[in-house]
């Protein structure tokens, strides 16, 4: 792009994806108790990480109105990863079903698959300043797609795992 005619537009993309990048990254990690927040509370825990890193693989397995936790974050993964197969050139996987596979772990299961979250998570975070653009149309759908899905299922698996540490559903 050249910058000589237009500097303010790159200073927009920039201070776009920059935002972009902290609000993602408030989903995932969630925000230090003394930083305020935009989509999340509860400090770290209040992120992905946080929310599944005390629960074992009992709790993440127990069913809950047809679902359970193992197989919200299972989905959760394999989306940010269809992502980060986008970013890396590959073609996304289309069938969606094999995302909901994972429906129980034990407790190896469930240590490997929160590590894949933050994998897929940590690569996400890296790669979208560097890879992402807001000049086509297919790549802000998908982002926005993108980050609207992960936040719906951050505030899944809160709710889920309120109901499996005793709340009432």
């Amino acid at each position: 792009m050249d910058t000589t005619t237009n500097p303010s537009k790159v200073n927009v993309e920039e201070q776009l994806t920059s935002l972009f990048l902290d609000r993602y990254r408030e989903l995932l990690e969630g925000m230090p108790d003394s930083d305020p927040t935009w989509v999340t509370s509860g400090g770290r825990e209040g992120g992905v990480y946080g929310t599944l890193g005390d629960l074992t693989a009992e709790e993440a397995s127990r069913v809950v109105a047809g679902t359970t936790i193992a197989a919200h974050a299972e989905h959760l993964r394999w989306a940010i990863d269809m992502v980060n197969a986008y970013f890396a050139g590959k073609e996304p996987p289309s069938d969606w079903s094999e995302s909901w596979l994972v429906k129980r772990v034990d407790e190896t299961a469930w240590v490997a698959l929160n590590q894949a979250i933050r994998r897929a998570g940590d690569t996400l975070l890296a790669a979208l300043p560097v890879h992402h653009s807001w000049h086509e149309g297919f790549a802000v759908n998908g982002a926005l797609a993108s980050y609207g899905h992960a936040a719906y299922h951050l505030g899944a698996l809160r709710q889920l795992k309120k109901v499996v540490r005793g709340a009432p559903l």
